[in-house]
């Protein structure tokens, strides 16, 4: 069964070996997020998405630049996988819902 992904649209903050960065999170599932962000995280940068609620740690896997910055794709460590009862990004949208 394949993994249900969300869009979304939070602030969070992107922890990395450069420093924290607020970034937006743009889609989220059980083992993976995509942010954008201002900053190139290096690819496979240990990496650690926090909110108030939660810490999500995993590494970047891949990284792609656009007019406005990057877009990043983090791929969540099995000790940290993401669940909506935990952690409800801002504006969630199931799309397998919208169809």
């Amino acid at each position: 069964m394949p993994l249900r992904r969300y869009l979304c649209s939070d602030l969070v903050t992107l922890r990395s070996p450069a420093g924290e960065f607020t970034v937006n999170l743009e889609e989220i599932w059980e083992t993976g997020a995509v942010v954008e962000c201002e900053q190139e995280p290096p690819t496979g940068a240990p990496v650690q998405i926090r909110t108030d609620q939660v810490r999500l740690s995993g590494s970047v896997c891949r990284t792609e630049s656009h007019e406005f910055g990057w877009r990043a794709e983090i791929t969540f460590s099995p000790l940290t996988p993401w669940r909506i009862e935990v952690f409800r990004p801002a504006h969630l949208l199931d799309i397998a819902e919208t169809g």
